[in-house]
C-alpha cells in the first residue's frame, strides 16, 4: 500500500499523458518558455535553480528597501515605540519556565489553608499522643527484649529502626514545609501580578520566552537602523545593487542559452510541422526581455505561426483551430520524443478536429514516435487506429444497473470490424469493408516505409 502522492511521483517517471487539455495550455505564452527550457535540458534547470536562489535574496533586499519609511515624523514615532517595547521586555526579565513555576506556586497559595490543615493532622498522627511514633517505640522495645533469642529478629529490628528514622525525617520536612506557608495573601497577590505581566508579554511579543527574546532582538536591530537611517539606507542600496547584478548575470546566461535553444527548437518544430501536412506554414519563436528580473529569469517567449502564404506570423491563440492545434502539439511532442527518458506516451484523442490527409500524416508521426517509445493512443479515427501494432477495444456495458468496462485485444477480423464501425458503416456493406481493408493495408505499407527510414 502506498500513498497517491507516491504513485503520482513514480508514474511521472514512467508515463506522459497528452490530452485535449494540452491544446489549451499550449495557447498560453507562459507555457512556451517552459517548452524552450525543457528543450535546453539540464543546463537550463541548473541556471534556473541558481537564479531562483539569488532572486530570493534580491527580492528580500528589494522589499526591505522599498519598505523604508522616509517620513522623519513617522521614524520618530517608530523609535519611541521600539524604545518602549525594548524597555518593557528588558524590565520584565521573564525567565524560561517562569510561567509554569508561577502557576504552580499560585495553586499552592490558593489552597494554603487546606494544605496546612492536612499537614498538621499528619504531624499529629505521627508524633501526637498515642501516634505512630509512640506505637513504633513500643514495637522497638518489644523486639529489643527478644532479639538475642533468634538471629532473624535482628533483621526485623533493623527494618523498624529504619522506618523510625524515615518517619522522623518526614515529620521534620513537613514542619519545615509548614513554615513556608505564608500567613497573609500578600504573596498570592504578588504572584498574580507577576503572572499577569508574563501573560501580557506573551500576548504581545511571543508565546515562548525564546520568541519574546527574538522579538527583543528584532526591535533592537530595527532601532539601530532608524537611529542610523542614512548610513543604513546607503548600505542597503549598495547591497541591493550587488544582489541585482548577481541575478542579472545569471539571467543573461540563461537568456543566451534560451535563444540558442529557441533557434534549434524552431527548426525542429518547423520540420515536424512539415511532416504533419503544414506544407505552407511558417513557425517562429518570438523572444523578448522583461524590465525586471524574476525567479525564472528575464525572458518572455511566444510561439508564432503563419499557416498560409502571405499571412503574417500570429500567436497560436489567434490563428489555430482545434484540429490544427492537435497537429501543432503533436509536432512539438515529436521533437521531444527522442530526447525523453519516459518510456510510455499516452495520447488521449489529440486527433480531435482532423481528418483526411492530415489524419494520415498524424498517424505517420505517431508511428515514428513509437519507434523509440511505447505509444498508447485513444482514437476514433480509422487512419490512426489502423496504424497500430496492437488493437484493443474498450467497451462500456450496463449490467444490473452497474457500468462494466471491458477491454478486448482484437485479431485481424476484429480490427477490420472496428475500422468499419468507426467509419460509420455496417459490416455487411462490401464497400465499407473494402474501405476498412484498404486503410489497413495502406497504413501497414506506410509503417514499413517509416521503419525502413529509421
Amino acid at each position: 500500500t502506498v500513498s497517491a502522492t507516491a504513485v503520482k511521483k513514480l508514474t511521472g517517471e514512467l508515463i506522459d499523458i497528452y490530452g485535449q487539455n494540452e491544446h489549451i495550455s499550449l495557447l498560453s505564452s507562459s507555457k512556451h518558455l517552459d517548452i524552450i527550457d525543457r528543450f535546453a535540458g539540464e543546463d537550463a534547470d541548473k541556471l534556473k535553480d541558481s537564479i531562483k536562489e539569488e532572486f530570493t535574496k534580491y527580492k528580500k533586499l528589494k522589499d526591505e528597501f522599498e519598505g523604508l519609511e522616509n517620513d522623519p515624523a513617522r521614524r520618530a514615532r517608530d523609535i519611541d515605540r521600539l524604545n518602549s517595547e525594548i524597555e518593557e521586555i528588558e524590565n520584565a526579565a521573564v525567565k524560561d519556565g517562569e510561567e509554569e513555576e508561577l502557576k504552580s506556586r499560585r495553586r499552592i497559595l490558593m489552597n494554603a489553608g487546606q494544605i496546612e490543615e492536612a499537614l498538621n493532622t499528619v504531624s499529629e498522627m505521627l508524633y501526637g499522643s498515642d501516634g505512630c511514633s509512640d506505637r513504633l517505640s513500643q514495637a522497638l522495645r518489644q523486639l529489643s527484649r527478644v532479639e538475642a533469642l533468634d538471629e532473624k529478629l535482628s533483621g526485623y529490628l533493623e527494618d523498624l529502626q529504619n522506618i523510625d528514622s524515615q518517619m522522623s525525617d518526614i515529620y521534620r520536612d513537613i514542619r519545615d514545609y509548614l513554615d513556608t506557608i505564608p500567613e497573609s495573601g500578600e504573596e498570592l497577590e504578588s504572584v498574580d501580578l507577576r503572572l499577569e505581566l508574563v501573560m501580557r508579554l506573551k500576548s504581545k511579543f511571543g508565546y515562548t520566552v525564546d520568541e519574546i527574546n527574538e522579538y527583543l532582538k528584532n526591535d533592537k536591530d530595527e532601532l539601530n537602523k532608524l537611529l542610523d537611517f542614512e548610513n543604513y539606507t546607503d548600505d542597503l542600496k549598495k547591497k541591493l545593487e550587488v544582489s541585482k547584478d548577481k541575478v542579472m548575470k545569471q539571467c543573461r546566461k540563461l537568456s543566451e542559452l534560451r535563444k540558442e535553444s529557441a533557434d534549434s527548437l524552431k527548426k525542429r518544430i518547423s520540420d515536424a510541422l512539415l511532416d504533419l501536412n503544414f506544407n505552407q506554414a511558417r513557425f517562429d519563436i518570438e523572444m523578448s526581455v522583461k524590465d525586471e528580473p524574476h525567479a525564472d529569469g528575464i525572458d518572455q517567449a511566444e510561439f508564432m505561426i503563419s499557416l498560409n502564404p502571405g499571412e503574417e506570423l500570429k500567436s497560436l491563440s489567434r490563428i489555430a483551430s482545434g484540429g490544427e492545434m492537435s497537429r501543432i502539439m503533436l509536432g512539438i511532442i515529436s521533437v521531444f520524443a527522442g530526447r525523453e527518458t519516459v518510456d510510455t506516451l499516452i495520447f488521449d484523442e489529440i486527433d480531435a478536429g482532423i481528418s483526411g490527409i492530415a489524419a494520415s500524416k498524424v498517424a505517420d508521426k505517431l508511428c515514428s514516435i513509437a519507434e523509440g517509445h511505447q505509444v498508447i493512443c485513444i482514437t476514433h479515427l480509422p487512419q490512426i487506429a489502423a496504424m497500430a501494432d496492437a488493437h484493443f477495444k474498450v467497451e462500456k456495458t450496463a449490467v444490473d444497473n452497474k457500468t462494466i468496462v471491458s477491454i478486448e485485444k482484437l485479431k485481424e477480423e476484429g480490427i477490420i470490424g472496428e475500422l468499419v464501425r468507426i467509419l460509420g458503416g455496417e459490416e455487411s456493406s462490401e464497400s465499407v469493408m473494402k474501405a476498412a481493408s484498404d486503410i489497413k493495408n495502406s497504413t501497414t505499407q506506410r509503417k514499413k516505409e517509416i521503419r525502413k527510414r529509421k
